[in-house]
């Protein structure tokens, strides 16, 4: 290092050149599969961070500003653009109709490079059930030597033949949707989508994808409805039983304040509720008073709504409310 150093510039400018042009070196040596030029424009680049650094490696990737992170800073790639080998970068690959966010580290090392693949459509399969993949590879592994994208796809193939491409977790796709794209991927076409897992899969049921025949896929739609009966079904009894289990709090329900939470509302014990939410787990309602709605003539002469009970509701828990009567049922 000491050696390579000496012949180097010593201001922050000139050796940013010097790591710079060690970079367009590395790539040309990869690409040329000439392992010497690659040797030597790595040690270039590693002789710049340790003079930069003081004349040691030692914290020279302690934090944002120490000499490592300002040189791989300045000699990465823009947002987007496939960068060179040695040169990191983020850039979208698109493998089989798959696409994938990748971030290349760049490092000029003979012992390797580190790629990592994040999902870019959440609804989609990729090569990992959690949406990401992080890959070593050796740059001896390039024969014939080939871009940074090219092998960033070739990897991703590689992944693919391993067997059919799972889905995304319903936990990690939600996690990578709190995540926002890079700003320049806003004009990718089709839009990428983002949005978590809607499919909650009810216990005792399983989510799979299946591929058909086309003169089979009937099968697939029967599936699918009689599962989406046996859930209704099962969403329903659930339903009813936490209803019947709570005293038959349910949307509709006309009940009677029987008791307060502090002295001050005791003018509310008597007055009469409609139920319009329910929720068993807290043993509380959301409910509005039983009251017709209230109108006025206004000046103009027309009749408008001065009081609408239903657009004023208040919480109570189950204690504080004695049943009066079901939906459907006469009021007492």
């Amino acid at each position: 290092m000491a050696e390579l150093a000496a012949s180097m510039p010593s201001d922050l400018d000139g050796l940013l050149a010097v790591a710079r042009a060690s970079v367009d070196e590395l790539h040309a040596g990869v690409m040329a599969c000439d392992d010497a030029a690659v040797e030597l424009a790595t040690n270039r680049y590693d002789a710049v961070t340790w003079k930069l650094n003081g004349g040691t490696f030692l914290g020279c990737q302690a934090d944002q500003d120490a000499a490592g992170c300002v040189i791989d800073r300045h000699c990465s790639a823009a947002p987007g653009d496939v960068p060179c080998w040695g040169q990191a970068g983020q850039f979208l690959i698109e493998v089989e109709g798959l696409r994938a966010l990748v971030d290349y580290s760049g490092a000029c090392s003979l012992l390797g490079c580190h790629f990592a693949f994040t999902a870019v459509d959440l609804d989609r399969p990729f090569v990992s059930e959690t949406g990401y993949r992080s890959h070593f590879d050796d740059l001896g592994d390039l024969n014939g030597g080939v871009t940074v994208d090219a092998k960033a796809a070739a990897i991703f193939a590689d992944y693919l033949k391993k067997g059919r491409p799972p889905r995304i977790k319903q936990e990690s796709r939600k996690a990578l949707a709190s995540y926002a794209l890079p700003t320049w991927t806003a004009d990718l076409v089709p839009q990428p989508c983002r949005e978590p897992a809607t499919v909650d899969v009810p216990k005792g049921f399983v989510l799979v994808d299946v591929v058909l025949p086309a003169h089979r896929a009937f099968i697939a739609r029967k599936w699918a409805a009689e599962a989406k009966a046996k859930i209704k079904a099962a969403e329903a009894a659930e339903v009813y039983a936490k209803e019947e289990a709570t005293g038959g709090f349910r949307p509709g329900a006309r009940c009677e304040v029987v008791s307060v939470h502090h002295h001050v509302f005791k003018k509310e014990i008597g007055k009469k509720v409609i139920i319009t939410k329910v929720s068993h787990d807290t043993r509380q309602v959301w409910a509005r008073d039983d009251r017709p709605a209230r109108y006025r003539t206004n000046r103009n002469g027309r009749r408008v709504t001065e009081y609408d009970p239903r657009c004023v509701e208040s919480c109570y828990s189950f204690d504080q409310l004695r049943i009066l009567s079901s939906p459907g049922e006469n009021k007492l």
